[in-house]
């Protein structure tokens, strides 16, 4: 079986091919491609292989711009690292994925349910184009806009977007919307990570989640995570783990 991979980290795409090879050895990667620029150039002069792979955030932009451009017909699995209201969409509109990090045993599923021909080839820029109408929708009803803060007087609202950063002291989850304005939230970390606006906000590490607008810099740091200052200023370094940093760049360059 011969199959391309569309991915913009050489680590990812060399572990793609090696759990490949561990499953079938006979199963050929006959290219490799990095961006969305590469992958239209490629996919509208060759059509010669079975299946493909291919990352749903590359370093240039979604992959579906791909299927924008040009017509596909073979079959595609997606590999993701979505949350749980895309990982949803995914499923209502027969979109085939494997969840990131891959694991052999998902792998192995994909394919097998590729070889039975259960991945449909035909109207891949129809399916995308229902994903992202889903996503969209699930994402704007699950949102959180307004977040009720325990005061001397009772409960006050207080719109999320107002917020500068959310973090963990002890075990109890801080808003910030100044300095001076510093909240107890009586939710975790994890629950406001899937409530807030993934627009607006992103989980740099387990203990914090920022606003884009607070953000004043961002700084490599070592072994390649990154460190970033915010508004208003925290006393802790923040720094964004390796594994992350390339959803970061895409998460404060996309809007």
């Amino acid at each position: 079986m011969k199959v391309i991979i569309i991915e913009d980290e050489l680590k990812a795409t060399k572990y793609l091919i090696k759990l490949l090879h561990k499953l079938d050895p006979l199963i050929e990667v006959v290219k490799t491609l990095d961006s969305v620029k590469s992958s239209v150039r490629y996919l509208k002069k060759h059509n010669s292989f079975e299946l493909i792979f291919s990352d749903v955030q590359l370093g240039d932009g979604v992959c579906f711009e791909i299927f924008n451009q040009v017509d596909v017909n073979i079959p595609v699995i997606f590999t993701t690292a979505f949350d749980q209201y895309a990982i949803k969409a995914f499923k209502l509109n027969s979109i085939d994925y494997v969840l990131k990090p891959i694991k052999q045993e998902d792998l192995e599923f994909a394919i097998e349910k590729h070889k039975k021909g259960k991945i449909g080839s035909q109207n891949v820029l129809d399916k995308v184009t229902s994903l992202l109408k889903t996503t969209e929708t699930q994402s704007n009803d699950s949102i959180t806009h307004t977040l009720l803060i325990q005061s001397r007087s009772g409960l006050v609202p207080v719109k999320t977007r107002e917020f500068s950063f959310f973090y963990v002291e002890n075990t109890t989850v801080i808003g910030i919307i100044t300095s001076k304005n510093r909240f107890i939230v009586d939710k975790t970390i994890g629950e406001l990570e899937k409530e807030l606006d993934p627009i607006l906000f992103f989980r740099v590490n387990r203990q914090m989640l920022v606003h884009r607008d607070a953000i004043d810099r961002v700084y490599h740091y070592y072994h390649g995570k990154m460190r970033i200052s915010v508004t208003p200023t925290f006393d802790d370094d923040i720094i964004i783990s390796k594994a992350k940093v390339k959803n970061f760049k895409n998460w404060l360059t996309a809007h």
